[in-house]
Formats: C-alpha cells, structure tokens, sequence
C-alpha cells in the first residue's frame, strides 16, 4: 500500500505540521509526504503564484510517474485550502487515483459562504472524493446535510508517544503533588490570532493577577496578531506575562511541565487542537471553550472546565477555581493524563489511520 500525503512544510508552525511530524514514525505502510502551501510566512504574491503552479506541476508528475494506491489531502474547511486543495483532488481524479480529504479545521463563516454563494462548485471538486475524514461528528453531520454520501470517518489529533515515556521517566506527576511552591502558571499555547483567545486570556490574566500575586502566564506561540499582542500587554501593565514565541522539543516540553494550567478561550471552529491534547497528556487541567471537536470528547468539570461564555470574567472564575484547589488540578491532570494515553497517542492514531486508506483503497466504486 503506497500513499501520497500532501501537507504543509514541516517546519511551519502549526497543529498540521506538527501532527504529521508526529505521526509520521508511526507509519508502517509506504506514507510518502508532498509539502504545499506557503514554505514561508513572508511569501510576495508572484512568488506565491510561481510556487503554487510549480506545486500543481510537480504533484501531476508525480502522480503520473509513480505507482499511489491513495491520494490524501489535508484542507481546513477555509476559502484559501479549500480552492488550493480542490485543484489537487480534481488533478488526483483525473489521473484516477483514488482520494481521501481529512478536514483539519472548519471555518463557520466559510461554510455559510459556501451554502450561500458557492455550493456547486463546492459539490462539483469535492463530491469527486472517495471518503471523508473529519475532527468532530458536527463536522460528519454537516457533510452529510450538504448531501455527501461518501465514507466519513472520525479521527483525533495526536500526542506523541515519548510524551507520556518521558514524562514518567521524570515522574512529573508526582513531583507536582508534593511541590510546595505558591506559584502558579498558566499556559496560553497556540496560534497568536484573534480567534484562538489571545485578548481573552491577558484580560483574564489581569483581572487574576490582581487577586493573586503568585500567578503567571507563558504566551507561546507565534501569528498574525503576536506584534499586537505584545503591545497589548505592555499597555495592562501587569507583571508575570511572558511571551516566548513558536516552541518545540526541549523548550516546548519544559514550558508544558512549567505550566499548571492550560488556557485556551478560542473560538475558531477547531478541529481538535494538538497542543490542547498535549496539554493533556503533561497532565494538566484545561480551561476552554466548546468549539468544534472540543465539545464531543470534553468532560465538563472532569477535564477541567468549559464556558459558552467569552466574558474575561467567566474564564477568570474557572481558573481560580485551579488555583485556589490544588487536590482538584491533581485529580484532573491525572485524569487527563490517562484519558490521553487511552485515546490519543501517536502510535494509535497511525494504525487508525492506515487502517482507513485500506477501507477506502478496497472499497469498489
């Protein structure tokens, strides 16, 4: 079995790279990677246009040279991938290559536009698909309302497995429940945007930080609205704020073991975010709302909590309820810390997924 797995560059920040990144060992069929999209964050527009036909180019030739059971793609649910990846399926089909597009994330203005303005030609490249994979059951039921009729499997996102090794090596657990220590940090990890929370959380942070001096908060992440957010901090003037731009490896696993809680007030239509997993997997309580895939596996009050509400006030309370609580944070990172193990590690999730391209490769038309 031989896979053509288009993603974005590797070494771009973001949940997608990081969980082919992560999955990617796991694999023990022939997985062979294809890097589109931006290689860079600073891309000028005939540049783009240059790479994104040279793209297409090399993706037919590809095609057309090699021998693939499987063409998979990877868009968001958003008007840039959705185009960019629907050239690739209407390529991959007609060079009767068989098709599998994983939905990474669903943007809800997206979709009206599309029901609204678009639905044909929406209907006409992807309905070409031969399955679907998708983050939540709202994202399969919406498919389903627009009349697909394909396969439409249900997957996670991913923490890797030396995670939860390296964490026990270190007895991370256990080392948190006996710390005497009156600090308490709380981890904004994401894409700094607008829509994953950024203002929230200092606002949050704040109005926290005024009543208990011991806290922090650790921004990390890297995006469009980082410059801003600095600024924005700055003008709280409140102590404790850190920003530490895009980490991974050493520098990300310490921030994670750093953390006590994990806050992310987003309200993009998220898949399944891979840092809220990881979260979980350090064994830390989590503090967000119940935005796409987040609201079908999140146990309210087990997990940590979840607020409808984007009021700074609201997520303040919940977070106190951490702080002020530390037999509860302990029970519920344990919890989290095992729920992950159970349902989220890498190696799993790759056996999940190879098993689907054999359902779908043997599935006749």
């Amino acid at each position: 079995m031989r896979i053509l797995l288009n993603t974005v560059h590797l070494e771009k920040a973001g949940g997608v790279a990081n969980y082919y990144n992560v999955i990617h060992p796991y694999f023990i069929e022939d997985v062979e990677y294809y890097t589109i999209g931006a290689r860079t964050d600073s891309e000028k527009p005939v540049r783009i246009l240059f790479r994104l036909l040279m793209d297409y180019w090399n993706f037919t030739k590809k095609l057309r040279q090699n021998h693939y059971d499987l063409v998979h793609l990877n868009p968001s649910l958003g008007y840039k991938a959705v185009i960019r990846d629907g050239v690739y399926l209407l390529i991959a089909k007609l060079l009767k290559k068989k098709t599998m597009v994983f939905f990474r994330g669903w943007d809800l203005g997206f979709e009206r536009a599309i029901r609204m303005y678009f639905f044909p030609l929406f209907r006409f490249a992807y309905n070409k698909a031969d399955a679907f994979v998708v983050l939540s059951p709202d994202f399969k039921d919406k498919l389903i309302n627009m009349g697909f009729r394909q396969p439409i499997f249900l997957e996670t996102t991913v923490a890797d497995d030396t995670i939860f090794e390296r964490c026990e090596a270190e007895s991370l657990i256990p080392s948190k429940e006996v710390s005497d220590s009156p600090k308490f940090n709380i981890l904004f990890l994401a894409r700094i945007e607008k829509s994953k929370g950024i203002y929230e959380s200092l606002d949050t942070y704040k109005i926290l930080k005024a009543r208990h001096s011991h806290i922090s908060i650790t921004v990390a992440g890297v995006g469009p609205e980082l410059n801003k957010a600095r600024q924005y901090a700055d003008s709280l003037k409140t102590e404790g704020i850190e920003f530490t731009g895009y980490l991974r490896g050493d520098a990300k696993h310490k921030a994670f073991i750093g953390a006590d809680a994990y806050f992310l007030p987003t309200s993009w239509g998220e898949g399944m975010p891979n840092s809220l997993i990881e979260a979980m997997a350090y064994g830390l309580p989590i503090i967000t709302r119940p935005e796409g895939g987040i609201r079908n596996f999140f146990v309210d009050g087990g997990m940590g909590f979840l607020a409808d509400s984007k009021d700074p006030s609201v997520f303040a309370g919940l977070l106190e309820k951490l702080i002020e609580d530390r037999p509860l944070r302990m029970k519920i990172g344990e919890y989290n810390r095992l729920y992950a193990r159970e349902h989220f590690m890498a190696s799993n999730a790759a056996k999940r997924i190879e098993n689907i391209y054999r359902s779908v490769i043997e599935c006749k038309n």
